[in-house]
Formats: C-alpha cells, structure tokens, sequence
C-alpha cells in the first residue's frame, strides 16, 4: 500500500509552540508540463521554479538566524544557552525559542558547504541533493527530498527493532540489554547516524558523543516546554509530524488525529520531575515500538539511562 502524508485535522497556531514559518521550507511553486510549448522551455522554467526555491530557503536560513540573534540579544547575559550547556533551557525560552536554536545551529553548520554546491550547480543543485541530503539545510529541502527520508528513516527504524526484538525478545529490561545496546538502537531507530555504518555492521567511537548526546539534550528541553506551553494540541501540523519524527514515531500515512494521540502518550509516559526518572523512562519508550508502548505510567525502567 502507498503510503503517504496525511493532514485531517484543523490548523491549531499557538505561537509559544510553534517555531517561525522560516524555519521550514518555502512553498515550492513548477510549472506544468502542459503550459509549456516545448519540452525545453518547460525544462528551463522547471530549473528556474527549484532555484528560486533554493534561494527562498536560504533566505530562511537567515531569517531565523536574524530572529535567534534578536532573541539572545534580549536574554539576559546568564541565561543564555551554550552548546557546552547543550541541556540547559534558559528560563525565558518558549518552546518555539528552543526549536529555533536547534534549528539554526542545524542549518548554519550545513550552509556553507550547501551555498558552494548551489552556487557551483545551480539549478541542477536539485538533481544531487538526494546523495548528499546531510548537507542540505532543513528549509532548503524540496517536498520529495523530505518524504524520502522520512520513508528510509522508518524503514530503517523498523530494521533496527527486529534486529533489536530478535536478539533480546525480553525486551529492554534485559539483563543483556546495556546502555551501549540501546545507545546503538536509539542511534539506528532515530535515522542520527548514517545507515552505512548498518552495512559495515559497527559504529565508530563517538557517534553518541556527537548524535545521540545532543538529539536527548533537545528532546529534554522540548518536552518540558510543549507542555509547559499549552501541549500537543497547539501544534500546527507540520510541527506536530517533525516533532513526532524526532521521538521515533512514524508520520507517514498516520492522521493528525494519530500522531497528536502518539505524541501525547509520550508526554505522557515520560513526564517526571526527577530528571534521572525521566530518561530512564524515555529509554523504554526509546526500545519499544509505539504500538507496544505501556499504558500506564507505572511501568518498569532500567538502572541505567541514555
């Protein structure tokens, strides 16, 4: 069955939750193939339809580069965040603040290699980006670009739990499951290092120093402030499918009525004032399938966190 992305549900905007509009991708607008009397004259517009995309996204890029600037000129000197402090909320961030930092320091890290290809290929920029979509900022990924990597992103997570069920069929309470076991999992199901290293059958040293660490620090600090700033329910839809997507949950072919259910339930499973407790629940959420998620709060945990 073809599987798609789905929007059923009414457009929900509350800005404490929801990140600036630049921080995603512009509207992609092409011709059709029959306003155009020739075949070269329809591949010129087409050309010219996905570099004036491109150009809008890197406009993104520096708008919300603008915006973060603006913002951390008005936090206060001891409150601002730090990627050595990669855990640290500061205490006058929204939720949509905090998507914003994470964002931009995502896409300016990839902005220069990008530009060059850009500048170097221009309009043809599109035809590689899918071999190199590591290096492409988020607002400068084109709709299918997007699509598929949320398919070999669910593809892989799917890979990574029979791997995972097959070897350790009692679960994540194992005695043989270890911190390196989930690690590697949580590496793997969350699509955060490169799936050659799934062929190679081993990761390098560092990858959850470098991936797995920074993804927990933002998913902590985005939790507490979801539901600090009113919930799931006033994401918009196209934040609630990222947001979804970052915690392991498939979007693809899922209403919006699914995932605002999925992602309540993890709100609500891994909710918990001592922060140890917390990532200890966030662990067995991390090692189940969502369909297999526990109902109730009160279910077991490991000794040992992520």
């Amino acid at each position: 069955q073809q599987r798609s992305i789905h929007n059923d549900g009414p457009k929900s905007l509350n800005p404490l939750v929801n990140p600036p509009d630049v921080t995603r991708p512009p509207p992609l607008t092409l011709p059709r193939r029959r306003d155009c009397d020739s075949a070269p004259k329809y591949y010129f517009e087409l050309g010219k339809g996905y570099l004036r995309f491109y150009k809008d996204g890197l406009k993104n890029v520096w708008a919300s580069r603008r915006l973060l600037r603006e913002k951390l000129q008005r936090t206060p000197a001891d409150d601002r965040p730090s990627i050595f402090r990669p855990y640290y909320v500061p205490r006058t961030f929204s939720r949509a603040d905090w998507v914003l930092l994470w964002r931009v320091r995502h896409d300016m890290i990839r902005l220069p290699l990008f530009g060059l290809m850009l500048i170097v290929i221009g309009e043809f920029t599109v035809l590689v980006v899918a071999y190199v979509d590591s290096v492409v900022p988020y607002p400068c990924r084109i709709p299918t670009q997007i699509f598929t990597a949320l398919e070999k992103a669910e593809q892989r997570r799917k890979a990574a739990f029979d791997e995972f069920e097959a070897r350790y069929p009692n679960g994540v309470l194992s005695p043989r499951v270890t911190q390196s076991v989930a690690r590697a999992h949580v590496l793997k199901s969350l699509h955060l290092s490169g799936s050659i290293w799934d062929r190679l059958g081993f990761l390098p040293p560092g990858m959850w120093q470098a991936k797995g660490r920074y993804r927990m620090a933002y998913l902590e600090g985005d939790d507490k402030n979801i539901i600090e700033d009113g919930g799931p329910m006033g994401l918009q839809y196209d934040e609630l499918r990222i947001t979804c997507a970052e915690r392991g949950i498939d979007t693809l072919g899922k209403s919006e009525t699914e995932l605002r259910g999925w992602l309540g339930d993890w709100l609500r499973l891994t909710a918990s004032d001592d922060i140890i407790e917390r990532r200890r629940r966030m662990v067995v959420l991390f090692l189940t399938r969502p369909e297999n998620w526990p109902q109730h709060r009160d279910f077991g945990v490991p000794e040992w966190q992520l």
